[in-house]
């Protein structure tokens, strides 16, 4: 499968804010996806005004994701496998602290594909 390469938003001149968005969304590696949300974040911390960030969203351009990429981006391992199917562990073992800050890292990275998916469609 083909994938969207790991070039953070801001190296990506002439696309729109939306387009950047939706190119985070398919970065299928979580240290790369946070990166280019960050610097996704910075432009648009970059609207002075609401014109300036109008034409830097350019809500009415077509938006699709590059052909083959994943919506969202995951990394290929570990493999996902369902809640139920995840042994239960003590969060007072090494390993039980592990795997709860594991589940925090997901969380945390759907928090990024859930704000990354919405920034475009709500946009439009």
């Amino acid at each position: 499968m083909q994938r969207p390469d790991d070039r953070p938003p801001s190296d990506m001149p002439g696309t729109s804010l939306r387009e950047r968005a939706l190119h985070t969304l398919c970065i299928p590696d979580p240290g790369h996806k946070a990166q280019a949300a960050l610097a996704l974040w910075a432009a648009l911390g970059d609207c002075a005004d609401a014109d300036r960030c109008l034409d830097a969203l350019r809500p009415n351009d077509p938006l699709n994701p590059a052909p083959g990429a994943s919506l969202p981006g995951r990394p290929d391992r570990p493999a996902l496998v369902p809640p139920m199917d995840v042994p239960h562990r003590s969060p007072f073992t090494t390993d039980g602290l592990a795997a709860l800050l594991h589940a925090v890292c997901h969380i945390e990275f759907n928090a990024i594909n859930l704000a990354l998916k919405t920034y475009p469609k709500e946009l439009h």
